[in-house]
């Protein structure tokens, strides 16, 4: 994708990347997190263009297992896996990266984020 993007007129632009994470204290509340706040955002063209409504969107999210939900979101309870993903993220040529917790409770992640998981992407 980024090869294409480049090769179709954006040579020299930057390209910017947002992923959605979730982290806890466990892994288990980390894919709670994920199922519970995000389930709904998991749907592909044309699924998603068709649904209208917010009922809508409860109703087809209700087939979607919480396992489901780690092709979209990065879930996990170890920072230091977190790290290595956004790195394996960073080498493939993104200038920015833009991090969105898809829990509610942002305070935990920011803090544990701001202390293990930036400092050693900036290394």
């Amino acid at each position: 994708m980024i090869d294409a993007f480049r090769e179709g007129g954006g040579e020299g632009r930057p390209i910017y990347l947002q992923v959605h994470v979730s982290w806890a204290a466990s892994d288990e509340e980390a894919l709670e997190i994920a199922h519970d706040q995000w389930r709904t955002n998991v749907f592909s063209p044309p699924l998603c263009w068709d649904l209208e409504t917010v009922e809508q969107f409860d109703l087809a999210a209700q087939h979607v297992r919480p396992e489901d939900l780690k092709q979209a979101v990065l879930v996990s309870a170890d920072l230091g896996q977190h790290a290595a993903w956004l790195d394996e993220l960073r080498q493939l040529g993104f200038e920015q990266i833009h991090l969105h917790h898809v829990g509610q409770d942002l305070t935990p992640f920011v803090e544990a984020f701001g202390e293990h998981v930036l400092p050693r992407l900036a290394a």
